[in-house]
């Protein structure tokens, strides 16, 4: 990534599972630009939204974010898309830990509020494929934390697990700097496909964990 003039680190925590019925509850995402010795944060970013209908109690499990505070300190949703599509241009190198569901969620963002068959065309870089490729299940964001003895904890809050994505990047290029190997692609679990958008820059690889698939292509 060192031929890279800025990248931002994204994370959304939402409904649901479905980019098209569910909706963003909160925006995590942090930017970096490079110095010319390395990257630096530049903005960072931290939205709770309002949504259309209530979150679950089983969101507010997993997440701690409650409506009161959707009530309290959300913005809306077109609010927040401005804020985050802000911080992005053509040349932004998108990296997410499993990029893929975030991806559905992004796209439908772009089409909502800017064009109605925008489809995302940065490079992209999922962090998850990278793990998977080292590790064996699971697979899971706190896995690749407690692998690597990253401080920054996994919360399931979303700037929180932007902060653990990129410690986790930057300890797997330490390890062993392959990483743009998986520049534009998306490892697929074979037994359920593919979920979400497929876009027409990425390739999909049917990954099994711990057997290299991606970094021997």
């Amino acid at each position: 990534m060192k031929n890279r003039k800025e990248i931002v680190v994204f994370d959304f925590e939402t409904t649901g599972l479905s980019a098209f019925s569910d909706e963003i509850i909160e925006i995590g995402a942090m930017k970096l630009v490079n110095n010319g010795a390395g990257f630096e944060v530049s903005e960072e970013l931290s939205l709770l939204l309002k949504t259309s209908v209530p979150i679950s109690p089983k969101i507010t499990e997993i997440t701690g974010i409650t409506p009161s505070m959707q009530d309290k300190y959300g913005v809306s949703q077109e609010e927040a898309f401005q804020k985050l599509s802000s911080m992005i241009n053509e040349d932004t190198l998108l990296i997410a830990y499993n990029i893929q569901f975030d991806l559905g969620f992004l796209q439908n963002f772009y089409r909502r509020y800017w064009d109605p068959k925008f489809e995302v065309k940065n490079d992209l870089l999922d962090v998850m494929a990278v793990y998977k490729d080292r590790h064996k299940f699971p697979h899971r964001l706190e896995s690749a934390v407690s692998q690597y003895t990253i401080s920054f904890p996994n919360t399931h809050r979303a700037l929180d697990d932007v902060k653990a994505t990129y410690a986790v990047l930057e300890a797997m290029k330490d390890e062993r700097d392959t990483i743009s190997k998986y520049i534009n692609v998306i490892g697929f679990n074979k037994k359920y496909g593919v979920s979400g958008p497929k876009l027409s820059h990425v390739k999909y690889v049917a990954q099994y964990g711990g057997y290299l698939e991606i970094e021997k292509m």
